[in-house]
């Protein structure tokens, strides 16, 4: 939203692996102090691995659905194989 990138699926993707990574780790991906923080630290994209208890699969699941750009990250409608 703050590229001035359309809302579509893509962002209820996003949307999605905030709440997983916050459901796994018990914090936010990505905090700020204000809202220009907040909003470098989303456009930077980098945030923290959810902890090692939790699987590979679902770690690269949420930096895949984290993904900044947009079309880079998977839809819907993706067929999640290989994700045991």
């Amino acid at each position: 939203m703050w590229k001035d990138i359309p809302y579509d699926a893509k962002s209820d993707i996003w949307s999605l692996g905030c709440v997983l990574y916050e459901m796994t780790t018990l914090y936010l991906p990505f905090k700020g102090n204000d809202m220009e923080e907040l909003y470098n630290k989303v456009l930077k994209g980098g945030f923290e691995k959810i902890p090692g208890f939790y699987s590979e699969n679902l770690s690269r699941i949420i930096s895949m659905i984290l993904e900044k750009s947009p079309l880079k990250r998977p839809t819907s409608g993706t067929y999640w194989v290989n994700f045991r």
